[in-house]
């Protein structure tokens, strides 16, 4: 069993060691992998297949197989809601579902397998290190869940505060004379951001065929954020009812900035409350110690002398 116990330690060791060196020279890999696709061109297909690395011939397939496991193991609608928070938060750009799910439950397995491991040398313990390995993997899907979360509030904030300054590009490239593609073509190719990627996303989608409005309820949807929603519907209701577009959009302009006074004045009123409790609880003490010590020693001075 203590041979067992090794092998497996170490295997899990080797794994999780292969998968960080892989994530670090994750560019340098690919490319290596470019420039060797570029050398065997005028090669022949077995070469091609006996040429490949290690990772390529044992990982790559390990990994498919295994990402499209867990896809057909996880639900419908978990896969349709994590599909969602992945897109609020902004990883599809860099990652997909499948990545997702595999680099969760690698971590997962590696970590609560190495520290169960270690927890059996210590104190063998088979129902103990069995506890400790699936409070070790709940940590893990905590983390990630608590991580996803996080990004998702940190991007609301960045793409609450890139708002405004974005719309008063749009709304200056509208008023002279542009139409609301080719604004948001000019504020993308000037400026970059979470924001002008959703808009980028959006004319996208445009030109691609679909509504402007569908395109734009999408980019709503994606980023939840209520100010943004809000001038979706304007622009969406300005373009059915034939408005000015330029009169909305300086309109929700100046309500985005009126908004963030009324945020900023909340904030400051909220000021001394959250000021009391560190002054009552560490800046009274200090005075009090100070004012009143030299005249508590000299009692005891005077009461122990008499």
């Amino acid at each position: 069993m203590l041979y067992i116990a090794i092998f497996i330690f170490f295997l899990s060791i080797f794994s999780l060691l292969y998968g960080i060196f892989s994530i670090l020279n994750k560019n340098k890999i690919e490319i290596e992998k470019r420039i060797n696709q570029i050398q065997e061109l005028h090669r022949i297909n077995e070469d091609k297949i006996e040429s490949k690395s290690f990772s390529e011939r044992t990982m790559k397939p390990f990994y498919q197989s295994l990402s499209k496991y867990l896809l057909k193991m996880t639900p419908s609608h978990k896969i349709v809601m994590l599909n969602k928070r992945l897109e609020k938060a902004g990883l599809l750009k860099n990652t997909t579902i499948e990545k997702w799910l595999f680099k969760k439950s690698m971590l997962l397995l590696a970590l609560s397998t190495i520290i169960g491991l270690l927890s059996f040398m210590v104190d063998p313990n088979i129902i103990k290190a069995v506890f400790i390995g699936l409070l070790i993997a709940l940590s893990v899907n905590t983390f990630f869940n608590f991580y996803l979360s996080k990004r998702i509030e940190t991007r609301k904030k960045i793409i609450l505060k890139d708002l405004p300054y974005t719309l008063d590009l749009i709304t200056v490239s509208v008023e002279a004379g542009l139409s609301f593609d080719g604004a948001l073509a000019r504020v993308i190719s000037n400026i970059s951001g979470e924001l002008c990627d959703e808009f980028a996303k959006s004319l996208k989608e445009i030109r691609m065929g679909i509504e402007r409005k569908v395109a734009l309820r999408s980019m709503s949807d994606r980023c939840d954020v209520k100010a943004l929603s809000m001038l979706v519907t304007s622009i969406i209701q300005a373009d059915e009812l034939g408005v000015s577009l330029s009169r909305v959009l300086r309109i929700e302009s100046e309500n985005l900035r009126e908004n963030r006074k009324q945020v900023a004045r909340e904030k400051a009123m909220k000021a001394p409350i959250k000021m009391l409790f560190p002054l009552v609880f560490f800046i009274f003490p200090t005075i009090f110690v100070i004012i009143l010590g030299p005249a508590v020693i000299r009692m005891i001075t005077i009461f122990t002398k008499g």
